[in-house]
């Protein structure tokens, strides 16, 4: 089956968030690689160069706007440092080489590219930009670095199709060996996810620490020298009062009721004072009642008392400690539904759906509104009489136009999930509504639909790409060591230079 325009996923759809400039090429391998080097200091790097690769240089500038942009903090600063030299190095024979092979990036693909990223992050094309300016980003420089990485990953892949060939005897091969198609150790690595570096955080523990309180007083006043049963009948009464407390009454009203102090009018309150300017007793007996809480009746020299600690004032301090964390390990990523029917006992009963479609795209130039209007109008010139081919040749923006919007038979799960959402409610024959999908506006016409048992076909493909990838890795591996060796390269991080 043919893969169609709106279905590929250009590479710059890897990028998962607008944040993220563009990830430098072989940064990741070369984070596993490269050994320690000797230390400069920076009085070494007067000149601004960090890099020279062939007839090209590396600013020391260049390097730190992409250590900052990548948020590196992992690692020692200057082995930070050598790996993203080192991917930088990598990226410019990368597009010395794809300016040998000719590769270029249209500005179709570009705005593509874009209109996907914007779809990724739940924006339309035209808000793109905003968001990466409001991010820090320069423009220019996010569109550049995009159009650079799309480059050499057009590079890459042409490089990997023609040195890698996988056929059908050993796809047969393979499959005698595994039968499902999946990968030996496949589900292990999707288990065993690497932990991410561990991180430092700052921590700031606040503590409040009083300085004064407010208190209300109950008083039961006991002469000096006064005989037992005196001093029995005011604890009776300051029991009396504590007792009325712990039933609910306010303390305001027990306090007017009995206290004996000069404050009882007011509810036996005392006002707040720092705590050197109250008795130590009061501030002994209220240190662990907390705010709104009153203490039990206790006893002094000159009678028994209840105290009720209105509040505390004080000062906050604050404590600031870096202490290292691990971040959790990421939860392994799901089983592609593709693997699961792989695994599943008996048939896979897939029904596809033949399809055409038409699409114009949306791009910074034709907006949103533009593109629903422009296919609002390819529509209403269908109804009117114009044949589904004939419009799709006319105006579709799709690679499919010239076969007028046929893009054969299409499995679920493949394409664009507005637009299989749109196809799957559609009978035979029947033309949709314009449906919006991350590539632009669309109008779908289903020709046919047919189920059958495709586990064999779907084990085959498993094993075709389970082959590919692993040998796709070592010829990229390869091939980057080759472009090494034949360029010159003076390193002057690590004061290393290399000549083909």
């Amino acid at each position: 089956m043919r893969k169609l325009g709106f279905m590929r996923t250009a590479v710059a759809l890897a990028i998962p968030a607008i944040f993220i400039v563009v990830p430098p090429v072989a940064q990741a391998q070369q984070a596993k690689k490269t050994g320690a080097s000797q230390q400069r200091t920076p009085g070494q790097f007067a000149d601004g160069i960090a890099a020279v690769v062939n007839n090209e240089i590396i600013t020391m500038r260049e390097l730190q706007q992409r250590m900052a942009s990548n948020r590196v903090t992992t690692g020692g600063q200057n082995q930070a440092q050598q790996t993203v030299l080192q991917a930088m190095i990598d990226e410019k024979l990368m597009r010395q080489d794809a300016e040998q092979y000719g590769i270029k990036i249209t500005d179709a693909q570009l705005s593509q590219a874009m209109a996907n990223i914007a779809q990724r992050n739940n924006l339309s094309p035209e808000k793109l930009r905003p968001a990466i300016e409001q991010m820090g980003l320069n423009w220019n420089d996010y569109i550049r670095n995009l159009r650079n990485e799309m480059v050499m990953e057009e590079l890459r892949t042409q490089i990997i199709q023609s040195r890698v060939n996988v056929n059908e005897s050993d796809i047969d091969a393979f499959l005698k060996q595994n039968p499902t198609g999946i990968l030996p150790g496949r589900e292990a690595e999707r288990q065993n996810q690497p932990k991410p570096p561990p991180q430092k955080q700052v921590v700031v523990e606040r503590s409040f620490v009083p300085k004064a309180v407010a208190l209300q007083h109950i008083y039961i006043r006991v002469p000096d020298n006064s005989p037992e049963d005196v001093v029995a009948a005011a604890r009776k009464k300051a029991d009396a009062a504590m007792a009325k407390l712990r039933r609910g009454s306010s303390f305001e009203s027990v306090a007017k009721e009995y206290s004996d102090g000069p404050e009882a009018a007011s509810g036996g309150n005392l006002g707040i004072r720092m705590f050197e300017d109250w008795p130590s007793l009061f501030v002994s007996v209220t240190k662990k009642v907390s705010d709104g809480r009153t203490t039990g009746v206790f006893k002094a020299p000159n009678g028994f008392h209840i105290l009720k600690v209105v509040e505390r004032r004080g000062l906050v301090q604050e404590n600031k400690r870096v202490v290292t964390v691990q971040p959790p390990a990421p939860p392994p990523p799901p089983v592609p539904p593709i693997e699961k029917m792989a695994k599943q006992q008996g048939p896979v009963n897939i029904t596809e759906s033949k399809v055409k479609h038409i699409l114009v795209k949306i791009t910074p130039v034709f907006s949103d509104q533009q593109a629903r209007a422009k296919i609002n109008d390819v529509r209403n010139q269908i109804e009117g009489g114009m044949s589904f081919d004939d419009a799709a040749k006319k105006f579709s923006q799709d690679t499919s136009a010239p076969l007028g919007g046929e893009i054969g038979w299409i499995p679920p799960g493949v394409s664009d999930p507005a637009f299989e959402k749109a196809m799957g409610a559609l009978q035979p024959g029947q033309l949709s509504a314009p449906v919006r999908s991350q590539f632009g506006w669309h109008l779908i016409m289903v020709e046919d639909r047919r189920s059958s048992d495709k586990k064999p076909e779907i084990r085959r493909n498993l094993a075709r790409q389970s082959l590919f990838q692993k040998r796709a890795e070592p010829v990229y591996e390869d091939w980057l060591q080759q472009l090494r060796a034949k360029a010159y390269i003076d390193n002057r991080l690590t004061q290393q230079k290399s000549k083909p």
